[in-house]
Formats: C-alpha cells, structure tokens, sequence
C-alpha cells in the first residue's frame, strides 16, 4: 500500500499508516525504526534520505535540476525554493527575475542557461522548507579551451578542414541534384 502510494522520504513521513526506510529508500507500512513525522514538527527528518546527485556540464550549457519527473498534485500548494552554495558567495537564494540566467519550470525544478565557472557549486531545492534533493553541479570549462601545444592546434585545424571539405562536397552534390530536377 504505501510503497505504490509514496515516492520519496518527504511525502512518506506525513501518512500515520506508513514509514520511510533509509536503508532501502522506499516507503512501507509503519513499524518502529521507519523514518515517520505525521505532526510536521522536523523539517529536517528526511534529510538523511536526500538525493545527491552529482552533473558535470560543459562550459555554456544549459541544464535542467529537478526532483520529480512530475511533482505531484498535493505538493504544488508548498513553494519550491532553490539555493545554490559557491565558494564564492556561500549559501544564497536562487532569483528566478534573472530570466537569462535561471527558468524555473512547471514541476518546481530550474534551467540553469549558459553555465559558467561560477554556476558551479551545490543546488538544494527545498520544498515549504524541507530538503527535498540535492545537485552537485561541476562545470568543466577546459573540455573546450583552445588547444595548449602547437601540435594539438594543427590536429584540430585538419580535423576542422577535413569536416569543411566534406560539408563543400556534399553541398556540391546538393546542387547538382537541384539543377537536374529543375530542368
């Protein structure tokens, strides 16, 4: 009954019929040991059962943080709040009036566009204050630097001429087969 009904820590602890096992990461009828919270009084009791994950990005990409597939009906009435920790500014609160920089989406998760050194760092999103999941967000910024050694920039120069030429001869075919089915 409540493994069908509950999919994560948070939405588990609050039925007085079921139990959240750290261990097995599902939800299960109570019995003592199970992790339960029916009065709402710690926000914190699920935060041993958070989902860390961890993202490595390229420079400039856009990428997508969330904790459901699809939040759930009865959640939507809590807000979702993002917090993002970077060595450079600690702990602060997501803005979502950066348009160009941070989306949030329908189901409480965020698009961060155009990562940046800075983008990277830890991302928890908290739902009504609870910690819901959390992201660790490494943004790789050397996978597309300008080539270091002298013999790296010739290899990525002929690769580069290589694919030019072939896109000029398939460009060529192109038009021969216009010319022809116009005529």
């Amino acid at each position: 009954m409540c493994t069908h009904r509950y999919d994560s820590c948070l939405r588990c602890v609050h039925d007085p019929y079921c139990g959240w096992d750290k261990q097995t990461k599902t939800c299960k009828p109570y019995q003592p040991g199970l992790l339960q919270d029916v009065t709402n009084s710690s926000r914190s009791v699920c935060e041993s059962s958070v989902v860390n994950k961890r993202l490595t990005v390229t420079f400039g990409q856009s990428v997508h943080l969330s904790c459901f597939v699809k939040m759930p009906q009865v959640l939507k009435v809590y807000p979702v709040t993002w917090y993002h920790h970077s060595k450079e500014k600690g702990r602060y609160m997501v803005s979502f009036s950066r348009v160009e920089k941070y989306i949030a989406t329908v189901e409480g998760g965020m698009v961060i566009v155009g990562a940046s050194e800075e983008d990277g760092g830890r991302y928890d999103c908290q739902l009504a204050g609870a910690l819901l999941c959390t992201f660790n967000l490494t943004v790789d910024a050397h996978r597309c630097s300008p080539p270091a050694r002298s013999a790296d920039y010739h290899r990525v120069y002929s690769d580069w001429c290589h694919e030019f030429q072939k896109y000029k001869s398939a460009m060529k075919s192109w038009e021969k087969k216009q010319a022809v089915s116009i005529a």
